[in-house]
């Protein structure tokens, strides 16, 4: 994988992983992190999304607030999440409550 588009829900992580100039606040390590890994990338876009626009990544948060501490690989998808990564695909379009 060469390029990616990741797409956040926090307006905020996006700016200062966005900005220029060097982090001086308390995520500076982890934003710095961040650039280096966009960094293997040819090419590495960060935007901002909506929660309602981010459905897969609120999924699998909740999942992993649900689940036992430590790592854990998914082989594929679960069967809730592929509705919406399929949903996703299509374009299909959220209503913002």
């Amino acid at each position: 994988m060469s390029r990616v588009v990741a797409e956040l829900d926090s307006l905020m992580a996006v700016r200062f992983i966005n900005d220029n100039r060097e982090p001086n606040n308390l995520s500076a390590a982890l934003i710095l992190d961040i650039k280096l890994l966009m960094g293997d990338f040819q090419a590495c876009v960060l935007q901002h999304t909506l929660r309602e626009g981010n459905a897969a990544a609120d999924f699998l948060a909740s999942m992993g607030h649900s689940s036992q501490p430590g790592l854990h690989v998914l082989d594929s998808p679960p069967t809730d999440l592929r509705h919406i990564l399929a949903g996703n695909q299509l374009g299909a379009s959220f209503l913002r409550y």
